[in-house]
């Protein structure tokens, strides 16, 4: 799914996180609100995994980089951003 897809994505940016230095703040840009909601459940359950695997990842480079959040912006998909469309294409492919 979409959803999916997003989540992955989120998991890839703590991923490239961990291996950058000198971070003074993070925002991550998503344009599913599904899934900017779903950051704020920490209950696991059933298909949340991804969730889970997002959450560790995220608070693990928090402490790595002594940041106190991530601010994850809401960022309208397909409005006069160039490259949208293709990176929505292969988030779809990911999860395929």
């Amino acid at each position: 799914t979409v959803y999916e897809g997003e989540l992955v994505g989120m998991i890839l940016a703590t991923e490239l996180l961990k291996g950058e230095r000198n971070v003074k703040s993070v925002s991550l840009g998503l344009d599913n609100k599904a899934t900017i909601q779903a950051t704020t459940v920490f209950k696991s359950g059933p298909g949340h995994y991804l969730m889970d695997i997002f959450h560790d990842n995220l608070r693990k480079a928090l402490l790595h980089h002594e940041l106190g959040q991530m601010r994850i912006r809401w960022t309208p998909g397909h409005i006069g951003i160039p490259g949208n469309e293709e990176a929505d294409e292969e988030a779809r492919e990911a999860v395929k």
